[in-house]
């Protein structure tokens, strides 16, 4: 395709890129009752950085006398992209709600850490991601529907 002008910024290309192809993402449906390892959730078709990771749930489960809690990771083949993982975990007394890594400020929550030198991709590399649940018994109520979401900002062309 020709190119067909001036466009009406420097950053167009991006801009478009950026509305059209923003973000991964690795859920599962109904309770968890299991981690999901090493999934690939997506290959970019440009190159770029992962801006930003956060992690959400339906609900947080609930359990008052063990550990319950969902982790997530993500990975540039096979290679991390986090210096610190975004974590929910269950507070005692808290009742199981919608809780999200993306916001801060709530109770139970971890947000994700970048590594600046780890989060540069290629066009064609493979993005994959881990949900981990970390528990000691069977809780009260299961964590429901967690998912992770690795957002992209591609390179400027």
């Amino acid at each position: 395709m020709r190119d067909l002008g001036p466009k009406p910024s420097p950053a167009f290309s991006k801009q478009v890129e950026f509305a059209a192809s923003q973000s991964f993402g690795l859920g599962t449906s109904g309770e968890m009752t299991a981690s999901i390892i090493g999934t690939p959730i997506g290959c970019p078709k440009t190159a770029g950085v992962i801006a930003n990771v956060f992690l959400s749930v339906e609900s947080s489960g609930k359990d008052d006398s063990h550990a319950l809690q969902v982790t997530g990771e993500v990975f540039i083949n096979s290679v991390t992209c986090l210096t610190t993982k975004p974590s929910i975990t269950h507070v005692s007394g808290e009742a199981a709600q919608h809780k999200t890594t993306k916001i801060t400020g709530d109770t139970g929550i971890a947000q994700a850490v970048v590594d600046t030198d780890a989060n540069t991709y290629e066009a064609g590399d493979v993005i994959s991601a881990d949900l981990v649940l970390v528990r000691t018994a069977t809780p009260t109520t299961e964590i429901k529907n967690p998912v992770i979401v690795v957002e992209l900002e591609p390179e400027l062309p």
